[in-house]
């Protein structure tokens, strides 16, 4: 069981929900389809000392990716200028023998920051799962302190141009950013930042574009509440080798501002039981004392709204926390996707001081 937790990213599971719906939808509109082959040149990103042995490592691989034009089948698609929605894979060769290769499947959105004629210039987001040849192991790979698992979540950035060439063949350049992690689900888990210049081509299959305008959707409710609960798994350190199962429920109250933005304010309880074994050692617990484990904590955030998938961003700040393990504020980043005009599945990346991730979160939850 945690091994397939930890095959399984917080983004990837619902986005392919969320494709999948989508290439439905076009397979009855035969959209614009594009095909395409990138080379891509990459180099890992000191963001702590701990990596510094790193230094100087910059991966080659191969990227192949295929996406479709929306057409505003979806009045959302109208309202985010008709972007991309595509998968890739993504070939790694680190020329490290300490990190191997890495094959990583994505999906992506490509909104255009700017059109003219043929040219466009897009910012692509999504996120993945990515395989590495080689993980952390104490005896056979130590020096591996960013990949302590062979799979990991990725989520990649970037800023493309896409520029004609042929009337089916255009030319791509872009810069973004790879990040791999497990999200705690392993220890050690400092993850891999990775700046990436990508040149390739891609192939037109179908020139025919027919772009739907329509009226915008009505906002038939602005306020409600939701009530989810979520499981977590997670390895405290790389010594400890126990994993544990961390639970919260939260109540939150929405506000949909407009069909692009949802404010959200909320409460929720969380139960952490590697905290238990943590408390254990720390010699900041006075002798003969077991503070609470249990927090409480409030958060406020922001949904950005693609239909019946969201993003979340949130920050929360622990009310009720005894035993102060961690700092006092935590924030999440989350994929949601609307099942049922009631019901709903999400997945969250927990952090804390922003760049610490803490534990990938499983949510379920009712619309009240």
């Amino acid at each position: 069981m945690p091994r397939l937790q930890s095959s399984i990213t917080y983004a990837f599971c619902l986005l392919i929900i969320w494709l999948g719906i989508n290439c439905r939808v076009a397979a009855q509109e035969t959209p614009r389809l594009l095909v395409g082959a990138a080379f891509q040149q990459g180099a890992v990103i000191m963001h702590t000392a701990k990596i510094k042995h790193f230094a100087g490592t910059n991966p080659t691989g191969l990227e192949l990716n295929v996406q479709y034009q929306t057409t505003g089948k979806k009045y959302w698609q109208q309202l985010y200028a008709y972007p991309r929605i595509g998968a890739s894979f993504t070939y790694l060769n680190y020329h490290q023998p300490v990190l191997g290769q890495s094959f990583a499947l994505s999906t992506y959105m490509s909104l255009p920051v700017f059109k003219k004629i043929a040219r466009q210039l897009h910012f692509r987001f999504g996120p993945g799962l990515a395989y590495f040849s080689n993980k952390f192991d104490r005896t056979e790979n130590p020096g591996n302190n960013v990949i302590s698992s062979t799979w990991n979540a990725v989520i990649q950035t970037r800023l493309e141009y896409d520029f004609p060439i042929h009337p089916r063949f255009s030319g791509l350049a872009a810069f973004g950013l790879n990040h791999y992690s497990n999200g705690g689900n392993s220890k050690p888990n400092l993850g891999m930042n990775i700046a990436t210049a990508t040149l390739g081509i891609n192939f037109l299959k179908n020139t025919n574009r027919f772009l739907i305008q329509q009226d915008p959707d009505v906002i038939k409710q602005r306020y409600y509440f939701t009530l989810s609960s979520s499981l977590g798994i997670k390895q405290r350190n790389d010594f400890d080798t126990a994993r544990y199962i961390v639970k919260s429920v939260a109540l939150m109250a929405l506000h949909r501002i407009n069909l692009k933005s949802t404010l959200l304010l909320g409460v929720e309880g969380f139960y952490d039981p590697s905290l238990v074994a943590r408390r254990a050692w720390d010699p900041r617990v006075k002798p003969g004392t077991t503070p609470d484990i249990r927090r409480v904590g409030i958060n406020a955030g922001h949904e950005l709204n693609f239909g019946k998938v969201a993003f979340g961003t949130q920050v929360g700040w622990y009310v009720y926390r005894p035993y102060k393990a961690d700092a006092p504020f935590y924030q999440r980043l989350e994929t949601k996707v609307q099942l049922h005009k009631n019901f709903f599945i999400a997945a969250d990346l927990k952090l804390h001081d922003i760049i610490k991730a803490d534990i990938i979160e499983y949510r379920l939850g009712i619309r009240i």
